[in-house]
């Protein structure tokens, strides 16, 4: 048992060592994926993601935002991302939504409202309209109003807000109601296979009444196949992303004449 302890403790101090090496030296690297529309093909948007230092044990999000939020550092790492992704969307003239990914504990964070401004982003030449604070929720909110007050804060100012993950964790309907997002994007657990399985579609149907009578926009995630897209469309799915319409890639590529050929042809045949 000591050496193991040994052991998690020296794994545990090279994470910490390495995640201050990356945020001194601002190793990190933006890839994006385009949000299309079901109905035409047209771009809405990319989400830009955030990746470590190829071959580094942090390269991947999912182990480089723990080891953050483990070692207090969660906000310095979103911070150095927003600013990666910002950066890189000015340079390649990105004039489409940017779907930015924010912790709910960041959020509230003074930190991130003193550090998310319109002065930042005029540096850049960047409207708040054209920004999509995309909440990705690790952990459950315990605390509504506040969380409310600091995104309705955001809102005022021009900034939209998406529901990450919509139907896997935490993300629930009680989210839904008590935020009202601008998007609600739907997890890919939901979309994997939704052509071959009844209960998927079925949900999935209730998100689209939800949407169409809210106004709130339906982004479907994870689409991997031409069979669950065809399935989306059908069902009158708002847009998506996903490896079958463009892998996410560092000079955010647009999709392929065929993928949008396809999409607005069976657009065609449903009418």
């Amino acid at each position: 048992m000591e050496n193991i302890s040994k052991k998690v403790d020296t794994e545990d101090k090279n994470d910490k060592y390495e995640l201050k090496r990356i945020l001194k030296s601002e190793e990190i690297t933006t890839v994006f994926q385009p949000i299309i529309s079901l109905q035409n093909g047209s771009i809405i948007g990319y989400e830009a993601l955030s990746r470590g230092p190829k071959n580094s044990f942090l390269q991947y999000p999912d182990k480089l935002f723990a080891v953050a939020e483990k070692n207090n550092m969660l906000w310095d790492l979103e911070y150095l991302c927003r600013k990666k992704a910002i950066e890189k969307a000015c340079s390649m003239e990105i004039n489409k939504f940017l779907f930015l990914n924010v912790d709910p504990l960041i959020i509230k964070d003074e930190k991130f409202k003193k550090g998310f401004t319109k002065e930042f982003l005029h540096q850049y030449n960047i409207s708040p309209e054209s920004i999509i604070f995309e909440i990705t929720e690790r952990t459950a909110i315990e605390d509504y109003t506040s969380f409310k007050a600091a995104l309705n804060n955001y809102v005022e100012q021009g900034y939209k807000i998406a529901i990450d993950d919509t139907g896997a964790g935490y993300s629930g309907l009680k989210m839904l109601s008590e935020v009202k997002p601008h998007y609600i994007k739907i997890d890919m657990d939901l979309i994997r296979d939704i052509d071959k399985d009844t209960f998927k579609q079925a949900l999935i149907k209730c998100f689209v009444n939800l949407s169409e009578v809210t106004n709130m926009k339906l982004i479907a995630e994870g689409i991997e196949t031409l069979e669950e897209l065809i399935t989306l469309i059908n069902m009158g799915v708002y847009a998506g992303q996903g490896y079958f319409i463009q892998r996410p890639t560092e000079n955010a590529l647009g999709i392929t004449h065929d993928i949008k050929t396809l999409i607005i042809q069976h657009n065609e045949l449903t009418i």
